[in-house]
């Protein structure tokens, strides 16, 4: 979904922690759009880095944050629902600049749906929710949301970092 066409009209019945971490969630992303797409597909898929043998380019580095934002779903649903179903193959789209921010924006429609089941949690419920990462790192779920949000304002910062070089 295009930055315009996500408003906070969307999870405007959540709670006030789950609705603050959203407003700024998306803010992440809308910022990381700003950056994102008006990269020409030349440079998008140019190697920016060639030393960087895991994200040589920015389509890399795009693929890597579209992957981990459909993970941080997978965990969240995974521990409402009691059942690790482990991480899931998921083929998502990122050759061009545009695509790959809907492909963002479709991983925080997920989450915004998945969030949307415990909108109405208490914040001790909320807290309670816990669980493990792959990476062997305990979250709740507050926690992991902020995780998220840092890991793209991570990467929006190594993409604006590439662009300034070149």
């Amino acid at each position: 979904m295009a930055m315009s066409q996500y408003k906070s009209a969307h999870w405007s019945d959540y709670s006030g922690p789950l609705r603050a971490i959203l407003d700024e969630y998306a803010r992440a992303i809308r910022d990381l759009e700003i950056v994102v797409r008006p990269i020409s597909i030349g440079r998008y898929r140019a190697a920016t880095a060639p030393d960087d043998k895991e994200y040589p380019n920015i389509a890399t580095i795009m693929m890597h944050v579209i992957g981990a934002a459909h993970v941080y779903v997978d965990y969240i649903s995974d521990a409402l629902s009691g059942t690790d179903r482990g991480r899931r193959r998921r083929i998502n789209d990122f050759e061009t600049p545009r695509i790959a921010m809907a492909s963002v924006w479709e991983a925080f429609g997920r989450m915004v749906e998945v969030l949307g089941r415990i909108s109405a949690y208490s914040d001790e419920e909320l807290e309670r929710l816990q669980f493990v990462t792959r990476w062997n790192q305990r979250y709740d779920l507050e926690q992991m949301l902020e995780h998220a949000i840092v890991h793209i304002l991570r990467h929006r910062r190594q993409i604006e970092n590439r662009l300034r070089e070149r």
